[in-house]
This record gives structure tokens, C-alpha cells and sequence, in this order.
């Protein structure tokens, strides 16, 4: 996607959006210009104060550092605002990268960037661009996670037209009618969205959320099972040396080893689905 596009034009002709920080010659119509240092450190803390629209409520006079400003009368203001993939390409600079400066809790660059497939040529690509002419070659994230979108058991795009939307709230509260559309709670909900392959489209519905349903209650009643045999286990008392337990044990630990290495593994690629299978499939 980045080898074949072309060039990139930043400027936009609308009455909205951030404003192109640059200064016309009158004489020339516009085609000496005036756009430098002092310029963007002046016009950048009037909108630290004031925002956006300071550019367009201001006079050249006000808009020029003062070093330009006995020249405000040859210049006039562009009325161009930023293509608004500039705008979202740049946030890694106020959102991770500002912060990471301040030790505010954030690395730079993002571990990650998270968006549907549809933004290989926009938002992840906005910002690649963006960082690596700004950050001398660097991207600002380490890894790009792509997911589908989001459809219904027959594979058709949710629509209110169609009446084939699934409600979030609907799946964790249940419907009208409770014996049609119980109330699954949250984490039935929370299981779905892990154990499905995002790397493509997925689909959800009553059926699917039912299915789900039946493994997570699989998962409950295995872990009540298993806390109920340890609810008087005292490690000081009751635990038994690796060489001295019988073979099954040996071979469940050996399994939950391997189960856990295979989880590990999956959950360090955001391979949740996979995670959420092994867990299952060894429950």
C-alpha cells in the first residue's frame, strides 16, 4: 500500500478543520510565500491559548511574530485546512509521543496501532508517513493489528433497515422476553469476543451467542469443580513432592505446562482466539 501510493496532497478547501498555517505575498497572488520558524512557534502558542479558530478570528497583525509584523499589510492569510488523515496521522505526537517526553506513563512509539482492515490505506498509513518524515525514519508504532468487521450468523452486514443488528446490552441484559432472549451477563459476551479469529470478518448471533454460553459455562463448572477439591488444601501440609505423585498427575501437569506455554505464545501475538480454544479445549 505505501510502495504504490502517490503523492500526497495535505490541503483541503473547507470552512472547517485545522488551518494551514501559511502566508500569501498579495503582490505575487500568492506565489511567494512565507511559512517558517518564527512563524509556526508564534501562530503555534496563539492556538495553545486560544485553539483552532484563533486563525481565522485574528488579523495578519496578530497572526505574525514581531519580527514580520511591519509587514502584515503585504501578507494575507491562507484559508486551506489540513486533509484530516494529516490530523488523525499526527496524534501519535500529542497522544503517545508528548507523553512519553513528560513521563506520563506512555512509550514512544505505541506498542501497537488497532483499526479494521480498511485503514491499511488510511489512519495506519497517515501515520507512518507522518512519523517517519518527523522522527527520522521512525514508525510510530511497533506492531500494526489488524481486525474485520463485525457481521450476523448469516454473514450479511448488520443493519437497522434488516433488523439484524445484535445489541451489546441486549446479549448482556436480555431481551423482553427472557425465555427467547435471556440475559447472557457480560462475560459470556467478553468470551465471544475472544475466542473468534478478528483477522477476518467475524460473525455473531443468538445461535453463536448460545454456543458460547455453553463453553462458558463449561469453564465455570470446571473451576468450581476444581476450587471446591481445594478449599481446605494447605500447601504447608497437604502438598506432595514432584517424584512422589502418581503418574496421572504427572501427566496433567505436563499438560497444563504445555497448555500454558501454547497460551503464553498466543496471548504475546494477540492471538486471543487461539488462547481462548486452548483453554477450552483442555477444560
Amino acid at each position: 500500500f505505501v510502495e504504490s501510493r502517490g503523492d500526497w496532497c495535505i490541503s483541503r478547501q473547507r470552512s472547517w478543520g485545522v488551518p494551514i498555517p501559511v502566508f500569501y505575498d498579495k503582490e505575487t497572488g500568492g506565489t511567494k510565500t512565507l511559512l517558517d520558524e518564527h512563524t509556526l512557534d508564534h501562530i503555534q502558542s496563539i492556538i495553545a491559548e486560544q485553539g483552532c479558530d484563533a486563525w481565522w478570528k485574528l488579523d495578519e497583525v496578530d497572526l505574525l511574530p514581531e519580527m514580520y509584523k511591519d509587514q502584515a499589510d503585504k501578507w494575507t492569510k491562507g484559508t486551506d485546512t489540513m486533509d484530516v488523515w494529516f490530523d488523525s496521522g499526527s496524534s501519535w505526537a500529542g497522544v503517545v509521543q508528548e507523553r512519553a517526553e513528560k513521563e506520563m506513563g506512555l512509550s514512544f512509539p505505541a506498542d501497537v496501532y488497532l483499526e479494521g482492515s480498511d485503514q491499511h490505506r488510511g489512519w495506519f498509513q497517515s501515520s507512518l508517513l507522518t512519523s517517519v518524515a518527523a522522527n527520522k525514519g521512525q514508525a510510530p508504532y511497533k506492531a500494526v493489528l489488524t481486525h474485520g468487521f463485525v457481521l450476523d450468523e448469516k454473514g450479511f452486514k448488520m443493519s437497522k433497515s434488516l433488523g439484524n443488528v445484535v445489541n451489546p446490552l441486549q446479549v448482556i441484559e436480555g431481551g423482553n422476553n427472557k425465555k427467547l432472549e435471556p440475559a447472557y451477563g457480560a462475560d459470556v459476551l467478553r468470551l465471544w469476543v475472544a475466542s473468534v479469529d478478528y483477522a477476518g470478518d467475524v460473525r455473531v448471533g443468538a445461535n453463536i451467542i448460545k454456543q458460547t454460553f455453553e463453553s462458558y459455562r463449561k469453564l465455570r463448572n470446571t473451576a468450581r469443580y476444581l476450587i471446591g477439591n481445594l478449599a481446605d488444601y494447605d500447601p504447608s501440609k497437604d502438598a506432595v513432592a514432584y517424584d512422589d505423585l502418581p503418574s496421572m498427575d504427572k501427566w496433567m501437569l505436563g499438560s497444563m505446562s504445555q497448555v500454558l506455554n501454547e497460551v503464553d505464545d498466543a496471548l504475546s501475538n494477540y492471538q486471543f482466539g487461539r488462547a481462548t480454544n486452548e483453554i477450552l479445549r483442555f477444560a
